[in-house]
């Protein structure tokens, strides 16, 4: 299951090749720091995509919708106060069928 997900969440298997997410902090150490999302370079379509973006970004939203993790006001993650739990009724709405004519 891990590749799965990993597919779900990886933006390259889109098509799309992305460079310099992440630069070296200072020398000895050898940790990587997040850069700036407006310095990050996309090549979009740089080649045939697994999973279409559409797709892609619909699971993105699933999964943002149902961590626990929350972003506060001056960047920090937090965890949400609610609880999740599996005893919530789930409600869908049933087509009715259209009377024929």
């Amino acid at each position: 299951m891990k590749t799965i997900e990993n597919i779900l969440t990886n933006e390259k298997y889109t098509g799309t090749s992305v460079y310099g997410e992440t630069e070296s902090a200072d020398f000895p150490s050898t940790q990587r720091k997040a850069r700036d999302p407006f310095e990050v370079h996309r090549s979009l379509n740089h080649h045939l995509p697994i999973i279409h973006e559409r797709r892609f970004k619909r699971v993105q939203k699933l999964k943002a919708k149902r961590s626990n993790i929350e972003v506060d006001e001056h960047g920090n993650k937090v965890r949400k106060s609610t609880h999740y739990s599996s005893k919530k009724a789930v409600t869908r709405t049933k087509k009715t069928p259209e009377p024929e004519n």
